[in-house]
């Protein structure tokens, strides 16, 4: 008989106490109906997706309910397809987490907005620094929400 011990089970606890799926799913949606029609996102997304935003959707429901919720169900791999997204620019990054935090202020109470926020701005960098070689290279200073520069300006 072999003798090993057993981990304790990974405790799930949410990024806020106050995002729910619901939430997460409205997020996704009215980001994305944003992001159709942004004159700049909406090309980058359409040549990606062509054309079929459903499957896209449900896929971005399960990433962010895996982020947030650390609900485990996400098991894609987003720097690899976001390298394959040639012409994607540091501004397209910025324009992509400005419609972003703006649907997190809709969508949840102020402090789980700017955890969500950070969230994605912590996501942005990582994708942002996957595409340079450079091992020196600064990441933009992604702008912050309204909330989290008032609490650094009170510091």
């Amino acid at each position: 008989m072999s003798s090993f011990e057993a981990r304790p089970a990974v405790k799930r606890e949410s990024m806020h106490p106050s995002i729910t799926a619901e939430q997460i799913s409205q997020l996704v949606d009215q980001f994305y109906a944003l992001v159709q029609s942004n004159p700049r996102l909406a090309p980058l997304f359409a040549r990606n997706l062509s054309g079929d935003w459903d499957p896209h959707l449900e896929k971005m429901k399960g990433f962010w309910r895996s982020v947030l919720l650390k609900s485990g169900e996400y098991k894609g791999r987003p720097v690899p397809v976001h390298l394959q997204i040639t012409d994607i620019q540091s501004e397209d990054f910025e324009e992509w987490l400005r419609l972003f935090s703006s649907i997190c202020e809709n969508v949840f109470t102020s402090e789980a907005a700017d955890v969500v926020t950070q969230a994605a701005q912590r996501i942005a960098t990582s994708l942002w620094l996957s595409r340079t070689s450079d091992p020196f290279a600064s990441p933009p200073a992604w702008s912050q929400p309204a909330s989290v520069q008032n609490l650094q300006s009170s510091l």
